[in-house]
């Protein structure tokens, strides 16, 4: 008889309140990974169906396929943590239509990427629902859609003030640069991997901006060509020579590789031992 159950290859999640801090989450699956870690942010519903296109350059740069969708194993791919927003967006009317967003990019590398754990960090940002689609984080009434808790991810968290009280978006990006914090000084490196996005994902950049001028541990890709805050601040002369640890790519998939490698977030693809 199988020891096996269904709930096996389930994503663990944890529960933040105020300033308890989970020590379990983002740590244990550090410990088995290289030590890079890669923030994934941009944007979500707000983001163009022209803008989302690009998606999935982002996919492939990072999982080391060609633009067809083959796998070569001469290009490199991520290997590392990788922190990214935890959620799904499904239609209303329809939950099986997945509304693509930047939170889509990370959980689907993973198959791809065997030396790699996503771990999602949410912001309890509404009142939890619990349905046979998932569990729904955001309905706001004149959107489409509905914001769900994704379904495969190594594991997650919520974020939440108090049993009671709803957490920012603001909240998502500033668990995320702790997290961080912690892994610098262990002798991490750490991206910023930024897509679009708005006035949050902004915030975000700048942070790691800041930071970046202090310690080049802290650097940040923006694809330029994604649309919204990314294309603006790409554009940004100025904000860019301040901030010499903000690197800018096309968006296309050569480019995105090219800087990827070049900023550690890609590495060669180990062989197979050979059978005796």
């Amino acid at each position: 008889m199988s020891n096996s159950s269904f709930y096996d290859n389930a994503p663990s999640l944890f529960i933040q309140s105020g300033v308890d801090k989970s020590q379990l989450f983002g740590l244990n699956s550090a410990r088995d990974v290289r030590h890079f870690v890669l923030r994934g942010t941009g944007g979500c519903g707000l983001m163009s169906p022209q803008d989302a296109v690009g998606l999935r350059n982002l996919e492939l740069a990072l999982t080391g396929r060609t633009a067809e969708g083959q796998t070569d194993p001469s290009l490199p791919r991520f290997s590392g943590l990788c922190l990214f927003g935890g959620t799904r967006m499904v239609r209303k009317d329809n939950p099986e239509i997945v509304i693509p967003g930047i939170t889509e990019v990370f959980p689907a590398i993973e198959k791809y990427c065997d030396k790699a754990a996503m771990l999602g960090v949410i912001a309890k940002v509404g009142h939890l629902r619990y349905t046979q689609h998932g569990i729904i984080i955001s309905d706001e009434p004149d959107s489409e859609y509905c914001t769900i808790i994704h379904p495969t991810q190594t594991s997650c968290v919520l974020l939440q003030p108090s049993a009671d009280m709803q957490a920012s978006w603001d909240d998502e990006f500033k668990e995320c640069v702790r997290i961080v914090h912690s892994l610098i000084p262990l002798s991490w490196k750490g991206l910023l991997l930024a897509y679009n996005g708005g006035g949050v994902t902004e915030k975000e950049i700048r942070t790691w901006a800041i930071h970046g001028q202090r310690n080049p541990a802290w650097n940040v890709l923006l694809v330029k060509g994604s649309g919204r805050k990314c294309d603006e601040l790409a554009n940004d002369d100025k904000f860019l020579a301040d901030h010499p640890t903000v690197h800018v790519c096309e968006n296309d998939i050569d480019h995105m590789r090219e800087k990827l490698i070049e900023l550690d977030a890609l590495v060669e693809a180990q062989p197979e031992p050979e059978s005796k």
